[in-house]
């Protein structure tokens, strides 16, 4: 099985049932009604970190108000090594902050990276939801992954984060 970076002490359970409170009740629990920009635009570039299965470093273009590329680079900082990349279509909930996204992607790393690299490759579709306040991007997602190498493993992992938008307002 692919491993992940986790979170030392914390139950990845009470993670999740957080996340999912903050996002379902808009961010407005953490928030408050703070305005929520337009980010969803052509060449928006947000980064930060996601926990969970997979975790890691994050980071998102925008290529169109509904369309956009995420890369994840997870590691546990020893011998395993993973990238993450997926195209996303977002569509807005209707009523709510809340966007609802899904697309392909691609998983390339490497386990053994102290002795003899064991690659994995293999296709992945990221679900999920998200929200904007100010210049933070909220998401809580499930990544489902076919893993070919070294061997056909069908697997499921959950993530929360949040990224930060760069550049202008």
């Amino acid at each position: 099985m692919l491993r992940s970076s986790t979170i030392i002490g914390t139950p990845r359970r009470l993670i999740f049932f957080w996340a999912g409170v903050l996002l379902l009740s808009g961010g407005e629990l953490f928030v408050g009604t703070a305005p929520v920009h337009a980010q969803r635009t052509e060449g928006t570039v947000t980064i930060g970190l996601q926990i969970g299965e997979p975790g890691g470093l994050t980071g998102k273009v925008y290529r169109s108000p509904h369309t956009a590329y995420t890369g994840l680079l997870t590691t546990d900082g020893d011998d395993f090594a993973a990238l993450y990349l997926h195209r996303l279509h977002e569509r807005p909930l209707p009523d709510s902050l809340l966007h609802l996204y899904v697309g392909p992607g691609l998983l390339v790393g490497a386990e053994r990276l102290t002795g003899t690299p064991s690659p994995r490759v293999g296709l992945s579709t990221q679900i999920g939801l998200n929200f904007y306040a100010e210049r933070f991007e909220v998401f809580v997602l499930t990544t489902p992954t076919l893993l070919f190498l070294p061997n056909f493993t069908p697997t499921v992992g959950g993530s929360v984060g949040i990224r930060y938008t760069l550049g202008g307002s």
